[in-house]
């Protein structure tokens, strides 16, 4: 198969309960501001096919990855993504690949060329993002990170405990990527958080070698999808970096906005997470800020 050369590819997850012109203002981002060549893959678990003709409609050369089935969160999430970025291996050619929530948002220019630079200039890191480690991580704006840590350590532990019993198979695969992990230097607790981060190309093709993208018949358990691709990420060698410290692009906490719009802006971030609130901002409102600065060609 001939395979197109760019420079970066875009994923997005989408489910049930992503509001269709959300996800257009998201992706509108991205044709805005990524300047560089680029693919869009919408990972596709929502089952409407009203919305995927939306944005189609809105977006022709944006490629739906459509499941056969709502496969949910957790690990359901994590099949989806592998299958979008097996996809991405087999038909580009990239230095990069971005993976956007639904509320997550571009919102300055050529935010992939650090990107890239990063993993250039850091080749032993596949994956990376809003870097949290254990039960607390301080970011630039003064966010502690929220309960994700704890609650990641605590689904660990259980792994090893009672929750063992319950699905003996998938975590026994699970139980030896934490050992391969830990030997090459993982903690329990650190991840690169899952609204928005970015795989090196490397990064992805280690996963897939070692039959991780996907890990075959996983069923449901209480790790996240971004915990197990970073616990996976250092069982196959590699290691997770920080792309939201200093000049670079990332600007990420759980639950709304790290810091207020117009914050976010004079500090020159250019990835957000969440689009959902910031103090009694609402999302419509959040987003129509960011649009009127795109709109006016800043």
């Amino acid at each position: 198969m001939m395979k197109s050369s760019i420079d970066v590819v875009v994923v997005v997850p989408i489910g049930p309960t992503c509001k269709t012109e959300f996800v257009l203002d998201t992706l509108s981002s991205v044709q805005h501001y990524i300047h560089s060549s680029h693919k869009i893959i919408i990972a596709d678990d929502a089952q409407n096919p009203d919305q995927r003709q939306q944005i189609q409609a809105q977006f022709p050369d944006v490629i739906i990855h459509q499941n056969k089935k709502n496969l949910g969160k957790a690990l359901g999430l994590y099949t989806s993504l592998s299958r979008a970025y097996s996809y991405a291996l087999d038909h580009f050619n990239f230095s990069a690949l971005l993976r956007l929530d639904s509320d997550a948002l571009v919102i300055g220019h050529a935010p992939e060329l650090a990107i890239i630079e990063y993993f250039k200039n850091n080749p032993t890191v596949g994956l990376a993002g809003r870097y949290a480690m254990g039960i607390r991580s301080l970011d630039e704006f003064g966010n502690v990170w929220p309960v994700g840590g704890r609650q990641n350590i605590a689904a660990l532990v259980k792994m090893f405990t009672r929750f063992y019993s319950r699905h003996p198979i998938t975590y026994w695969r699970i139980r030896q990527l934490v050992f391969k992990a830990i030997d090459n230097g993982y903690e329990l607790g650190e991840m690169i958080f899952g609204g928005s981060y970015a795989f090196s190309r490397i990064g992805l093709e280690k996963l897939r070698d070692n039959g991780l993208l996907p890990m075959k018949n996983v069923v449901g358990t209480e790790l996240d999808e971004d915990h197990v691709f970073s616990i996976m990420t250092y069982s196959v060698g590699l290691h997770l970096g920080n792309l939201a410290v200093g000049n670079l692009p990332f600007a990420l906490t759980w639950r709304g906005l790290p810091a207020s719009p117009q914050t976010l802006v004079d500090a020159d971030k250019k990835i957000i997470h969440s689009t959902r609130f910031w103090k009694e901002m609402k999302e419509t409102e959040i987003r129509q800020f960011f649009k009127d600065k795109r709109l006016a060609k800043t």
